[in-house]
């Protein structure tokens, strides 16, 4: 599958998401900031996956002569059922004006006590990371994923595989 035949829009300027659509495609997307339309730290996988679509088709509309539209977001959900604990979240929405597809990284479990104070001071999970990193906008480079795995795993890796599910169906003969 060849990515690189496309022109996309990115929905952030964030630098690790943008890194991570260039692992995935081979093309640096054309980055521009837009709402997400949703909370600053997105606690469900639904309010997750809606702010990544919302960026996606907003980002699509703003730029002109792109052929995908392209929202990734970080989030948490709550695993009720098996772990009772809380999972930091990445998704990709591609959007190509027709076609809308969703792409999951990995979900990943954070630490007891991050949820908790995300949940009592109404914080985000990348200002804990900053405080225990000692990293000033963690979240741009290798964000949570880096720190607890000490950089085993890194924000942009979790985000290029979310891109490529989400770009799949678009290139795969498969979904045809």
């Amino acid at each position: 599958m060849d990515f690189s035949t496309f022109r996309y829009a990115l929905g952030t300027t964030n630098a690790a998401k943008k890194s991570a659509v260039q692992m995935a495609t081979g093309v640096e997307p054309i980055c521009l900031s837009v709402p997400s339309g949703i909370s600053d730290q997105p606690m469900t996988e639904e309010e997750t996956i809606t702010g990544a679509i919302n960026r996606a088709k907003t980002v699509f509309t703003q730029i002109p002569n792109v052929d995908i539209g392209l929202g990734l977001e970080g989030g948490l959900m709550y695993d009720e059922r098996f772990t009772q604990e809380w999972y930091l979240i990445s998704i990709c929405a591609a959007w190509n004006g027709m076609q809308l597809h969703v792409g999951k990284g990995l979900s990943f479990p954070i630490p007891k006590q991050a949820a908790e104070r995300i949940q009592k001071e109404n914080i985000e999970l990348s200002t804990i990371i900053d405080e225990w990193s000692g990293i000033r906008n963690s979240n741009h480079q290798g964000g949570a994923y880096a720190l607890l795995t000490e950089g085993r795993i890194r924000r942009a890796d979790v985000f290029r595989d979310a891109v490529i599910a989400a770009l799949t169906p678009y290139f795969s003969k498969l979904y045809v």
